[in-house]
């Protein structure tokens, strides 16, 4: 009978040793891989957050009604401006206060009235007008909407206005009506621009669960400022510091001539708004090594109004 073969101790023993040391280093590895992954996720959220309010804040202070409206609050942590929120055409000259608009979308392909958001009350309208038919003496009339709603075209842009064919009706397509708080100037004609345009404030705030967020409130087009229940875009981002500290989110604000223009003023002479946004890590991460740090990152925007006085 020959011997039977089997692994002696010491070789066992050698073994086990071996593949400890082999796990150790896989083990290890994964946890480095698996803490670079998840800091690598923190960077991204961090660096998203930046992206999405540099975005709404510069494509609506871009937009902003500047030279008519100015900017009613100017503070190094919150700014209250007039954006676009929808354009239309007056299919017909004005009834008193009602204006029947064009449908959003046209048989033709065609598209007359585009909007962001319904106006509703408390909105405002600027139409166009030209006096006497004289294009160089054409102005915006601003109104306050008091309703907005849809309406059949038979109503609001029948066939006969030349904006709709037969064919928008058979679609079923339906048309909007406007009711201002008073009534367009004589000098408002058919086939009038008309945009919309809403107030409302962006704000760095602290939530209650204590981290600093990008708020947006909605304002009365009154003179005195009252606005609703702020509601969280983005964030959160680093505290709020003052003018000077590294504040999660801060504006200055500046006129053609490059010269600051102070909080405070109408804010009709601002030609240039600087934006800057901070942000950082909810928790320490670790990007290279084993050291770990609160990962923090910002964005510098400048943005040029549109619509200011030039």
């Amino acid at each position: 009978m020959s011997p039977r073969r089997a692994f002696t101790l010491p070789e066992l023993l050698v073994a086990v040793a071996i593949a400890g040391v082999v796990g150790g280093a896989i083990t290890t590895t994964l946890i480095r891989q698996q803490r670079f992954f998840s800091a690598t996720a923190e960077v991204l959220e961090v660096r998203a957050q930046l992206r999405d309010a540099a975005d709404v804040l510069a494509s609506d202070i871009r937009g902003a009604a500047v030279a008519s409206f100015g900017l009613p609050v100017m503070s190094d942590s919150a700014i209250e401006l007039y954006t676009n929120i929808g354009s239309s055409v007056a299919c017909s000259a004005p009834a008193g206060s009602v204006v029947g608009l064009a449908p959003s979308v046209l048989a033709n392909g065609n598209t007359l009235t585009s909007l962001l958001v319904t106006p509703d009350t408390g909105d405002l309208a600027a139409i166009y007008s030209i006096p006497s038919n004289n294009i160089d003496s054409a102005r915006w009339e601003t109104r306050r909407i008091a309703s907005f709603t849809n309406r059949p075209l038979a109503s609001s842009c029948p066939s006969s206005t030349g904006f709709t064919t037969v064919a928008d009706a058979v679609a079923g397509s339906t048309g909007y009506q406007v009711t201002l708080a008073s009534s367009p100037g004589a000098d408002v004609h058919k086939g009038a621009p008309v945009r919309f345009l809403r107030r409302g404030r962006y704000s760095i705030y602290k939530s209650s669960d204590g981290k600093w967020y990008l708020g947006y409130r909605r304002c009365s087009v009154g003179a005195a400022s009252a606005c609703s229940a702020i509601q969280p875009l983005s964030g959160p981002y680093r505290p709020y510091g003052p003018r000077g500290a590294e504040s999660g989110l801060s504006f200055r604000y500046y006129d053609v001539n490059g010269a600051e223009v102070p909080a405070g003023s109408s804010g009709r002479s601002v030609a240039r708004v600087d934006i800057v946004i901070r942000g950082e890590s909810s928790r320490r991460v670790a990007l290279a090594g084993d050291a770990q740090r609160t990962f923090r990152d910002s964005v510098v925007v400048a943005v040029s109004p549109r619509n200011r006085s030039r």
